[in-house]
């Protein structure tokens, strides 16, 4: 276990990524109530939604809303994403404590997904640094398609490797690289991560986990393994917005209740208690319709086995 991290950072992605993929609208009183119950998780952050124009993510058009009308705690740390600097004017309104400046590296998804080049978007993030000064407002960058995009295939690593270089002369905070179709493999996380950690040592790092191909938490493992502390889940895996084979419509974001499970069995340290992570995911699925899309959440845990087994072998 020397070759981990003592502690873990989880970041719940319910509230953006989550409500962001539902084609209907979830009620602002929803929202805020899900919001509300997820602080007391014992989550260490939670972005709560896009200030995106909401004609670009209808799904979330109630950010203002949002971000007025929850209650606040102050250990947990509450992020909006920006996707340019007018979202940032929005968020500082807002009174949020992080932001989430999105950058994509495919310069194909940019375009798709932001109507910009990489290279406006880029120096958008240079503005909403110098938006955060002296607002108390930590930037982080997170980097969408960091190994895979749905236009072109696997990203270089040397177009990666760039787009962080930049990030961080832009003054950013952290960084958090994102696996957005959910295809790297812990290989991939390893060379890319000891490859970023070589160029930026001291950098604070992140990964946003989606779990495509099933690897989301060896990826993890491997992350840990060099370094990296802070990672982004979703209650009940909900979110992603990359088209998928039919067989995997319901894949999405790694479930917070997994990977809470495997820091608490292999006894990393988080803030999150898992008794009550456990539980929420419970209601969520139930107020959501979502079915049981974890492995928590189909009973994939030792005292649930152990108490079936025991039960059916008296």
């Amino acid at each position: 276990m020397s070759n981990y991290p003592a502690d873990v950072t989880v970041v719940e992605m319910l509230p953006r990524d989550g409500f962001q993929r539902l084609d209907a609208f979830v009620p602002t009183e929803t929202k805020v109530e899900l919001i509300d119950i997820l602080s007391e998780t014992g989550v260490d952050e939670i972005e709560i939604t896009s200030f995106t124009h909401p004609e670009a993510v209808p799904t979330l058009r109630d950010a203002d809303a949002v971000a007025a009308r929850i209650e606040r705690h102050d250990d947990v740390t509450y992020r909006g994403l920006v996707p340019n600097p007018v979202g940032m004017e929005r968020a500082i309104e807002a009174g949020v404590d992080k932001v989430n400046s999105l950058v994509t590296v495919s310069e194909t998804y940019s375009q798709h997904n932001q109507n910009m080049s990489v290279d406006e978007i880029l120096a958008g993030v240079r503005e909403i640094v110098e938006l955060a000064e002296g607002t108390g407002i930590d930037v982080e960058a997170g980097i969408g398609t960091s190994f895979y995009c749905p236009y072109e295939g696997k990203i270089p690593m040397t177009d990666t490797l760039s787009v962080v270089d930049r990030v961080v002369d832009a003054g950013v905070d952290e960084v958090t690289l994102a696996t957005t179709m959910g295809l790297a493999d812990p290989v991939e996380i390893e060379e890319m991560y000891r490859a970023v950690f070589d160029r930026h040592p001291e950098l604070k790092m992140g990964l946003h986990l989606h779990d495509t191909n099933g690897m989301s938490l060896a990826n993890t493992l491997a992350a840990m393994q060099c370094g990296v502390d802070r990672f982004d889940t979703s209650h009940c895996g909900l979110g992603g917005g990359v088209v998928l084979p039919d067989g995997l419509d319901g894949v999405g974001n790694t479930p917070t209740e997994d990977l809470v499970q495997l820091l608490t069995r292999m006894g990393v340290e988080t803030t999150a208690d898992f008794d009550r992570v456990e539980t929420v995911a419970h209601e969520i699925a139930d107020r959501l319709e979502l079915g049981a899309p974890s492995h928590v959440l189909m009973g994939g845990t030792v005292d649930r086995v152990l108490e079936t087994v025991a039960k059916e072998n008296p």
